[in-house]
């Protein structure tokens, strides 16, 4: 799967909103950056890092507790992972994805990178989300699903950010 996608597919297109970015940011006069050097090579670094670090328990999470593989090609999760970090969100695995990609941002210290491109294309994924794999959970786990929609947030944990904010 990583193969498939993330080489070919997710690596070149990321260089291509770099380069884009990029050159927004000289439109706009964000030439400068955001971050002073050479601080945004640490960010950078450690945005990458604890990105693969929630990537990786995320997916570990969804095997172990699901009882399968991330992919549905590889063989998808036979239970719903409802438990630990998919108790507090239903896609815990794009934060990892996030701040993997931001910290190319970083690296840039592009504004147009980490203000502009990503968030519209954090919006889009979840859009993808919603509207193309949750009706296929929904054939999955039925009424287990629906349930687990209805409880648990699409992206951010708001009942682990705003404690007693939400009631069940």
């Amino acid at each position: 799967m990583v193969a498939k996608v993330y080489i070919p597919v997710l690596f070149p297109l990321t260089f291509m909103i770099a380069l884009i970015a990029l050159k927004m940011d000289e439109a706009l006069g964000f030439g400068e950056g955001f971050l002073p050097e050479p601080t945004h090579y640490t960010v950078a670094a450690c945005s990458f890092i604890l990105g693969a670090i929630l990537w990786v328990w995320t997916y570990e999470q969804l095997t172990r507790l699901g009882e399968g593989s991330p992919s549905p090609t590889a063989g998808r999760t036979t239970r719903l992972a409802r438990t630990g970090i998919y108790a507090h969100s239903r896609n815990p695995s794009l934060f990892g994805k996030l701040l993997g990609v931001l910290s190319v941002g970083f690296v840039l210290n592009s504004v147009s990178f980490c203000f502009i491109l990503i968030p519209v294309l954090l919006s889009g994924s979840l859009f993808e989300k919603v509207w193309r794999q949750e009706p296929q959970l929904i054939d999955v786990f039925g009424e287990e699903y629906v349930k687990y929609r209805n409880e648990v947030p699409l992206f951010i944990p708001w009942k682990l950010l705003i404690p007693g904010f939400f009631r069940s």
